[in-house]
């Protein structure tokens, strides 16, 4: 069976018309027709038939679940030459997320600049949900990314890097920093200054006050944690945070949430499932996971 099949087969169904599909490969009407053939000669069965009023082509249960699984195929191949032209180019596209770029991109780029990888690694900066469309669609090869657990797709492969562990930022003179026991709750009773979508703390933010059924009050979204620290030290707001996007600081208070279930987020390196850390591929995750691991050596020191 040839793939180039699969992909008259896909096309066929898409435009419901062997004139547009051929004229959309530059071949002969003909050839989309012989190809049909050869498929339904393959698996014995009968793809589709031509509805008699609307002459639409409507699939059998066989016609359904070859396409399925040509999307895929098609999708899959397209990796896979994607793949290899960057081997035969010894490039990689690595996309991190910027709380994790803010923390982390200086210790990834000194081995990468020891090891003389600089104009092979390319690196873009974007928000976690974008990242992972991506990856799954063959921008990215490889992707650092802040995930809730439940989230990631099975066609990729995923290696936990570290925990996101949240936190609630109070200026000394906040009446939160002086209760022996702050709740999230009682929390919720003050503004916040919180990160932006770009972020996933915005997403865990707002399920926490779900699980209170409260509507918090934000009052600045930004995409600086600078910022965010910046006005919790004027005492303007609350500051709802991650240990990676905000390090701490000997001049606010860290207050833990231990009144709601935070949901489990790790800082993850993700790939497609069928791309084979070869190469520069496994030359570049090994930095990264060597990178991770040298840091929480570091944390736990401290």
């Amino acid at each position: 069976m040839n793939i180039k099949d699969l992909y008259y087969f896909q096309r066929l169904i898409s435009t419901q018309s062997y004139t547009q599909t051929a004229a959309d490969f530059h071949v002969s009407q003909p050839t989309i027709s012989q190809a049909i053939k050869r498929l339904e000669r393959h698996f014995q069965t009968t793809l589709f038939f031509r509805q008699a009023k609307t002459k639409a082509l409507v699939l059998t249960p066989s016609g359904q679940q070859l396409l399925l699984a040509a999307n895929d195929i098609i999708a899959n191949w397209q990796h896979v030459n994607e793949s290899i032209s960057h081997l035969r180019q010894h490039t990689l596209r690595l996309g991190i997320e910027p709380s994790v770029s803010e923390h982390y991109l200086p210790a990834l780029t000194k081995p990468i600049l020891e090891q003389d990888l600089l104009n092979s690694v390319h690196t873009v900066e974007m928000g976690a949900n974008q990242l992972v469309k991506q990856v799954l669609g063959g921008q990215l090869d490889l992707a650092i990314s802040g995930n809730l657990d439940q989230t990631l797709d099975e066609r990729l492969a995923v290696t936990p890097l570290r925990p996101f562990k949240f936190k609630i930022l109070a200026s000394p003179q906040h009446p939160l920093a002086k209760m022996e026991h702050p709740t999230f709750e009682e929390a919720l009773k003050s503004p916040f200054v919180i990160l932006n979508a770009t972020y996933l703390n915005k997403l865990v933010f707002h399920q926490l006050a779900e699980q209170l059924s409260i509507k918090p009050q934000v009052l600045f979204e930004s995409d600086s944690s600078t910022l965010v620290s910046g006005l919790v030290r004027e005492d303007l707001a609350l500051g709802f945070v991650s240990d990676i996007t905000a390090p701490a600081e000997d001049d606010l208070i860290e207050i833990p949430i231990e009144d709601v279930q935070v949901p489990s987020v790790h800082i993850n390196l993700i790939r497609r499932a069928h791309q084979f850390p070869i190469g520069l591929f496994k030359q570049v995750m090994d930095i990264i996971e060597k990178t991770f691991e040298a840091d929480e050596a570091v944390q736990q020191q401290k």
